[in-house]
Parts: C-alpha cells; structure tokens; sequence
C-alpha cells in the first residue's frame, strides 16, 4: 500500500511542476519562441546567401613592374 501511496504523491508532483513550469508567465516564453525562432531563421538565411570565402573568385596577384 505504502508503494501506491508514494508513486500517486510523485505523480501529482510531477503534475504540478509540470502545470506551473507550462503555464506560469506564458507570454514571456512565447515571446522567447518566437524571438529564437527569428534570429535562427535570420541567421540560416545569411548563411545560405553569403558565400564563403572559398568560394569567392580571388583577384589576380600583383606584380611589380621595374
């Protein structure tokens, strides 16, 4: 009885945290999503429209002329 008794009290714990840690200052944590979301968004599409250095066509090197 007493192991019944202990995993329903984990059980309603766990509920608990879970309620407060999901709904206790939603708004802010879905202002978080979304401002995370923007700048990996932002940041992807920087990555994918920049060339890297390797890839860009190098200038013809320098001579000296005497």
């Amino acid at each position: 009885m007493k192991g019944q008794n202990s995993r329903n009290w984990r059980a309603m714990l766990v509920s608990v945290l879970w309620t407060r840690l999901t709904l206790e200052n939603w708004r802010v944590k879905l202002i978080s999503l979304v401002l995370a979301t923007t700048i990996w968004y932002l940041i992807k599409r920087n990555i994918t429209t920049t060339p890297s250095p390797s890839e860009t066509l190098s200038p013809a090197p320098i001579t000296q002329k005497r």
